[in-house]
């Protein structure tokens, strides 16, 4: 067996000094060869990548203009549906529309140019169904199953009253609406009525 090297405390092997060159943030923190984390904890702002021309913003946000860009991309690719009824929202808001009258009423007295409206129909949230083994898999031993037929049978109970739930509530869905050309008609004629009653 070799004998173990012995280095002294006090020896030149044991330490000497180097000269080191790295990244250094404003903050002190050294970064080694890592320009980009030395970049981004010493700095408050940058410029957009996609687009220099694009205002500066936070180093820890986004550049607000692309994501605005983006989203309305995203909107004017959605497919486009007749509406028939179903609950509707503005696209990227939280103004929900659940009634012709509450949206007649909306777009009359708002100053949106109907033809910049950007209106999506919604989808239904329901309830999940449960899964009694996953519910009480921190109970059950390892590959244990439930064997209590009442307990069992009151998930099932349980789990058909949730499918014949109505929605708990209602999301953005993939299709932005195309409104009758009556309510449009109508809203615009409501408008014109208003514009000729104020003075």
């Amino acid at each position: 067996m070799p004998e173990e090297k012995v280095v002294m405390y006090e020896s030149l092997e044991a330490a000497s000094i180097q000269t080191l060159t790295g990244w250094v943030a404003a903050d002190g923190r050294f970064w080694g060869n890592d320009e980009h984390m030395a970049r981004w904890c010493g700095a408050t702002h940058r410029r957009c990548e996609k687009n220099p021309e694009h205002p500066i913003y936070e180093v820890r946000s986004y550049c607000r203009q692309c994501y605005e860009e983006g989203r309305r991309a995203k909107f004017a690719a959605m497919p486009v549906k007749e509406w028939s009824g179903e609950p509707l929202v503005i696209f990227d808001g939280e103004q929900y529309f659940f009634d012709e009258d509450s949206l007649r009423d909306y777009l009359v007295d708002s100053d949106i140019d109907l033809a910049d409206l950007k209106l999506c129909i919604c989808e239904p949230n329901y309830p999940s169904q449960i899964d009694p083994a996953d519910h009480f898999c921190d109970d059950l031993p390892e590959d244990g199953e439930i064997r209590d037929d009442q307990l069992l049978a009151a998930f099932e109970l349980l789990n058909e009253m949730i499918r014949q739930s109505e929605p708990l509530s209602w999301s953005e869905g993939e299709y932005a609406a195309q409104l009758p050309q009556s309510l449009i008609d109508e809203v615009t004629a409501a408008r014109a009525a208003a514009c000729e009653v104020t003075p």
